[in-house]
Parts: structure tokens; C-alpha cells; sequence
């Protein structure tokens, strides 16, 4: 007999990324496991996109779960640059809440993907049994140096942000977790809840890959990819890139609210006729140009992890990132030949940058990644254990 599922996960389309790329990579994983019947309870735009996704191969043990969606939840999104984050993500928790309150199914398992926040109510707390959330992370901040690259609204919205992590509402909200009998994944490097019951994923928060064979490119390569925001570091990277003395092109890919600003900066340092914006891609066309690409840089101020690292690095590309940050704990865990670190604030930061690119710029890498385990599998393997 197969196991029922009730997954609730705000966030899931597919080929987007951040929350959207890891909830629908776990509903991606499950899916394959024949013994699991999933009954996905999520927004419209989600279901809509998913079902475009599988429609030429539909899942049987794909199943959706009709509610009545708050009116709200239509004006409150849940972005992660915007404060309307913190009011939808309280809204989705009480319609989930107002559902299973009502539900007269039950369920072999109650599995909230996200929101992934640690300070966000949850709706599936004390409601229903068993239960299992995450991975949770949110707790990050931008470290010491990385702050002037933020502008004027970017640094409130970090700071407001920062007043929420650390408010009664959060310390409640955790409170609740803490005294509950849920299963929960932590993600990130820091084990926020101080609770050896719980399971960290820093070592596996990952996503496998099909290696497709490495190409060296004509003229070397560099990529730089995600939502052309403050907080993805843009402005850094091209500082950097503005002091390689070497032949290169730097194909962009994304979109978002930040992109006259990256080109300005661009323009700056006198770069624009090495960059080629690409656009909003899908995951598979960003990882097939990955293969012929001699790096990622990843300048990423905030991010507690990276699954577009993790992807770059499972496709033997070598990465480029800041220290003390989400991606440099991804690539911790991956074939060190594949990673540079770079450490400092200010100028030495910029010249280690710079250094650590035109290594591979002038270094074509094509090696064996020996990634630590996915965290996929190791949510499959918790799944499982609860269920027996």
C-alpha cells in the first residue's frame, strides 16, 4: 500500500530559483519514489506550472489538493525582496492552519517544504501528526565588509529583516518548534535550534546533477547567474572583473529589479562589450552551458546555501565565491580543486577575487567533483524512517 503525503509548499515553480528551486526539487524526488502518493497543497500558480512541467509525462502519484485560497495571499506575495514576505508567510500558515482544521482526510505524513524561514508561524505545528518541515534556514546576515555593497533600501531591508530574526515573534515561533514532537531538517552551516534531534543538512544541501562532458571554450568564460539584486553581489564581481588583465567574456544570466544598475556598473569599468545578458533560462540550458564554461563567480552576500553552486560544482565548473558565506560552506564539501575562496574586506577582497578568477581563467578545469551526499536522498531516507 502506498504512503499518503500532504505536502504543503508555498513556493515551487520549476526552473526558478531559491525556495521555488528547492521545493520543487524535493516534490521532483519524492515523485520518484513508487510507494509515495503525494497531495500537494500549494498556490494555483504553483499547481498550474507543475502540471505544465509533467505534461507530457504525468505522475500518477501526483495528486493536488483543492482549498479555499485567501484573497489576500493574492496581494501579499511571497518575494523574498520585498517586506510583503513576512505578512504572506503568516497568511499561508493560517489558511493551511484553516484547512487542516476542517480536513477530515488523514495523511501517513504532514510535510511542510516551506516556507523554509525559522522564525515564520507555521501552520502545521500542534495541528496534525506526524509531522516533518524544512530544510529551515533564514538566519544569515550580510557579513562584516559587504554592507557598502548594499544601497540605501537594501541596508533597511536587511536591517528590518535582522530586528524580525531577532524579535519575540521569532523567538516564539521557534519556541513552538522547539516544544513540538516535529521532525525537522536544518539548513545552512549553523544548527539554529541547538537540537541534536534534529537533522542538519549543511554537509548534503545539494543538488545532483547529470555530468555532461566539459568543453573548453574558444575565448575563457565566466558566468554569473540570479536575481539581479543587491544582495546576489553583482556589483562585486564586476569590481573584481575590472582588474583581470586577460581575454574573457561573462555571460549573465537573470532578471530583477537591480539590472540598470549592474549595467551601470558594467559601463564603469568598461566591460560592456564582454558581457552578454542571457535572461531568465531554464535550469537544464544554464547547466549545458555551464560544460563549456571556465567558471562560476558566486559574490552571494546573504544566501545561507546555493543549489546553483552545488549544481556548477556537480558539473565539474569550477567556483568562485566570498568567504564566510552560504557558498563557500557548499564548496566545503566538494572536490577543493573546483573552489577558490576569496577572504578580506575592501581592497584586499577585490584582489583576492581577481586572483582567484584569473587562476581559472588560465587554468581549463575538468575533474572528478566527489560531492558529499544529497540532501535529497537524505530526506527520503527521514521520510522513510518516520513512516515505519
Amino acid at each position: 500500500m502506498k504512503n499518503k503525503i500532504f505536502i504543503s509548499v508555498y513556493q515551487a515553480l520549476p526552473n526558478f530559483g531559491s525556495e521555488n528551486h528547492i521545493g520543487f526539487y524535493i516534490i521532483n524526488k519524492l515523485l520518484k519514489e513508487d510507494n509515495f502518493d503525494l497531495y500537494l497543497f500549494t498556490p494555483v500558480e504553483n499547481r498550474t506550472a507543475i502540471k505544465s512541467f509533467y505534461s507530457e509525462d504525468y505522475p500518477s502519484n501526483l495528486h493536488f489538493i483543492d482549498f479555499e485560497y485567501s484573497f489576500l495571499l493574492n496581494i501579499f506575495k511571497p518575494d523574498p525582496t520585498k517586506y510583503s514576505q513576512y505578512m504572506s508567510n503568516i497568511l499561508w500558515a493560517l489558511n493551511l492552519k484553516r484547512y487542516l482544521r476542517k480536513n477530515t482526510t488523514n495523511f501517513d505524513l504532514y510535510y511542510q517544504i516551506n516556507p523554509s524561514s525559522f522564525w515564520s508561524y507555521n501552520g502545521l505545528i500542534n495541528q496534525v501528526r506526524p509531522t516533518l518541515l524544512g530544510p529551515l534556514m533564514g538566519y544569515r546576515m550580510p557579513r562584516r565588509g559587504l554592507w557598502k555593497y548594499l544601497n540605501f533600501p537594501s541596508k533597511i531591508f536587511e536591517m528590518v529583516r535582522l530586528i524580525v530574526i531577532k524579535s519575540p515573534y521569532a523567538f516564539i515561533n521557534k519556541s513552538r518548534i522547539l516544544k513540538s514532537d516535529t521532525h525537522v531538517f536544518v539548513g545552512g552551516d549553523k544548527n539554529i535550534f541547538n537540537n541534536d534531534k534534529y537533522i542538519n543538512l549543511s554537509h548534503s544541501l545539494s543538488i545532483e546533477v547529470d555530468k555532461i562532458d566539459r568543453i573548453k571554450p574558444k575565448t575563457p568564460t565566466i558566468i554569473l547567474a540570479g536575481r539581479f539584486t543587491d544582495i546576489k553581489g553583482y556589483e562585486i564581481a564586476i569590481e573584481a572583473l575590472g582588474r583581470v588583465d586577460r581575454e574573457f567574456i561573462v555571460n549573465i544570466y537573470g532578471d530583477g529589479p537591480r539590472e540598470n544598475h549592474i549595467k551601470n556598473c558594467i559601463d564603469k569599468y568598461n566591460l560592456s562589450s564582454k558581457f552578454n545578458f542571457k535572461g531568465h533560462v531554464s535550469q537544464d540550458e544554464l547547466i549545458k552551458d555551464m560544460s563549456s564554461s571556465n567558471l562560476l563567480i558566486a559574490p552571494y552576500i546573504r544566501d545561507s546555501a546555493s543549489l546553483l553552486v552545488s549544481e556548477a560544482l556537480y558539473s565539474s565548473l569550477p567556483v568562485v565565491t566570498i568567504s564566510e558565506t552560504g557558498p563557500a560552506n557548499v564548496c566545503s564539501y566538494f572536490n577543493p580543486e573546483l573552489s577558490k575562496i576569496s577572504s578580506g574586506v575592501g581592497y584586499k577582497l577585490i584582489a583576492s577575487l581577481g586572483e582567484d578568477i584569473t587562476y581559472f581563467l588560465d587554468n581549463f578545469i575538468d575533474v572528478d567533483p566527489k560531492p558529499a551526499s544529497n540532501f535529497g536522498d537524505d530526506i527520503i531516507t527521514e521520510i522513510k524512517n518516520i513512516l515505519v
